[in-house]
């Protein structure tokens, strides 16, 4: 939906790129000096310089050039293009451990510092004219909002007045500078601002985090996290987060921050640092937007159709502070294992998020390769083992190898291997003697948390019969919607659905039935009540009743009615 064509092209004179939207300047497009780089790109800083001087054998000459990079990972140097893939190249690199020193061992000089600036500067310079179009532009987007991000600011705060503006701040570039920009155009450093802390961040982003904290003393400044659960105990659990289904992110970003946006009274406006360009799913973001992800539920982009080149242009021409892990090489700043990142951004953690150089971290790159490489054995193991196939020893270490050098794990759909996986089958039928009744075996035994899970269809009453209890959902009109027969203690109930009208009605109830099978107590599920009903804490799931209004958001928000359902879920072969 981004507006302009927008390319980068490389300015021979000044020896920096400069962006320029091919449909309306023709003339520059035209120019000899002008030759066409690249799609999109990002600055290669001095220790990223000294990176690729090492990883590719350069000469000294580097600190003092001209360095970028695309979004594909191809270095331009001074314009011209490294030949070689930086992907081949790091896989080349067997000791790691030498590698690193060579990596940190680096002393700036002032002639190098001094370069860099220079460079930066020219950069800003070309592409000034650029820059204020992005910023002041009154001209309207294909969604009616202002293209230039301070007119846009202003319109929406004025348009959602009655809300609270707030920053959702990641440490990262993108959301550094919405930051900067939304501080800017309120004249205002109180703007609230949230950290979803992950727990799996970079040790540079904490650094940077505390920095901005210490810098901006009068900026309200929440960080939230989950500190009931263990990411990488859960990965041995569950196996890891992959493409596919990346379930950290609810667990351990989305669902502690809507746990506390939920106890504010006030609605919300957030800010983002989101981009159509990261990715293709982004692509269709909308500029301004309701969400179930944040309370109060308008959050909106200034930067949406920027590009990276753009990011970095006004973090330079603003000479604002950013994440140190930038300069380190690091493409993008998030959570160090995520399944997303690059090769480069891989290879990066293994340099940098180490015990060697940090000793805060719970675990490293190195410990996260070794529970890879113990996942991908049980995986392959459980796949020969499954279709009955015979392999040796040495044949099983070289699939093993296989997997884990090309990221299969990241690949990952379902919970094959998984012991826990078994759990995501409930065993059901339908009873022949009594209609709309379902006889089901669940996979523990009936206990308290397993009515407090049919409290968001209605009230609950219950009746005592001679050797189990039966209890009835009651609809918002009085009338009983659903019949539950149980047993605590015992596993087989007996349900039936009273109210037809709803077609969808037996769906949702397996859906809660699978959330009693399988909850691992993640927290996931806090973030999908916009009420303050719903909370996961101290291994036990509540719903009050008093604040449950019924809309039955938390049934229907993930797949299988639970994230770990559907994470683990298994295809049945017939």
């Amino acid at each position: 939906m981004q507006l302009d064509n927008y390319k980068i092209y490389w300015n021979k004179t000044k020896n920096v790129p400069i962006i320029i939207n091919e449909d309306k300047d023709t003339v520059l497009v035209k120019d000899k000096e002008l030759t066409y780089l690249a799609m999109d790109l990002r600055p290669v800083f001095l220790e990223e310089k000294h990176l690729i001087k090492n990883i590719f054998e350069l000469d000294e000459s580097i600190y003092c050039k001209s360095a970028w990079c695309s979004k594909q990972g191809k270095y331009y140097i001074d314009g011209k293009p490294v030949k070689k893939s930086i992907v081949k190249a790091i896989k080349e690199i067997k000791n790691i451990d030498s590698f690193r020193k060579k990596v940190l061992d680096f002393d700036k000089t002032e002639e190098m510092i001094k370069m860099e600036t220079q460079i930066f500067k020219s950069f800003v310079e070309e592409n000034r004219e650029h820059m204020h179009y992005l910023l002041e532009s009154k001209d309207r987007d294909i969604e009616g909002y202002y293209i230039g991000s301070y007119p846009f600011i202003d319109e929406i705060i004025e348009k959602y007045k009655s809300r609270v503006p707030m920053v959702s701040f990641s440490g990262g570039k993108d959301s550094t500078v919405v930051s900067h920009m939304v501080t800017k155009a309120t004249n205002n450093k109180s703007v609230l601002h949230l950290f979803g802390d992950t727990t799996l961040e970079l040790p540079l982003t904490y650094k940077y985090i505390e920095e901005f904290k210490e810098k901006n003393p009068a900026t309200p400044f929440f960080e939230e996290r989950n500190d009931e659960n263990d990411f990488l105990e859960m990965c041995k659990e569950i196996g890891p987060p992959s493409r596919v289904k990346s379930w950290c992110c609810s667990i351990f970003k989305t669902g502690p921050m809507g746990t506390t946006l939920t106890n504010f009274d006030e609605d919300f406006l957030t800010f983002y640092g989101i981009r159509r360009k990261e990715s293709a799913s982004r692509g269709k973001y909308l500029k301004v937007s309701k969400t179930p992800k944040i309370h109060g539920g308008i959050v909106n982009s200034p930067i949406i159709d920027w590009l990276d080149l753009d990011v970095w242009l006004y973090i330079l021409s603003e000479n604002i502070e950013f994440n140190f892990s930038y300069r380190q090489g690091f493409p993008r700043v998030g959570c160090w294992m995520c399944p997303n990142n690059s090769d480069l951004s891989q290879f990066l953690a293994k340099i940098h998020v180490s015990k060697s150089c940090c000793n805060t971290i719970k675990f490293d790159a190195k410990d996260w390769e070794e529970f890879i490489y113990n996942f991908s054995e049980k995986i392959v193991k459980n796949y020969y083992q499954i279709n009955r196939i015979d392999i040796s020893e040495d044949d099983l270490v070289k699939e093993v190898e296989y997997y884990v050098e090309n990221n299969k794990w990241k690949a990952r759909q379902g919970g094959d291997g998984i012991e826990k996986s078994k759990r995501t089958v409930i065993n059901k039928k339908e009873c022949i003697n009594e209609k709309n009744t379902y006889s089901i075996s669940l996979n523990r035994p009936v206990d308290d948390e397993f009515t407090t899970l049919f409290k968001p269809f209605g009230k609950l009453s219950f009746r005592n019969q001679a050797k189990s209890q039966e209890m009835f959902v009651i609809d918002k009109c009085g009338n009983p919607a659903i019949k539950i027969i149980f047993k605590n203690g015992e596993r087989d109930i007996r349900v039936t659905i009273i109210d037809l009208k709803d077609r969808y009605l037996y769906g949702k109830i397996i859906r809660q039935l699978n959330k009693f099978n399988v909850c691992i107590y993640c927290q996931a599920c806090n973030s999908t009540c916009n009420f303050g009903a719903l909370s996961v804490v101290n291994g036990k799931y509540l719903i009050d009743e008093n604040k449950c209004v019924h809309c039955l958001n938390c049934v229907n928000r993930f797949d299988s009615g639970c994230l770990i359902t559907s994470t683990l879920k298994i295809k049945i072969k017939e």
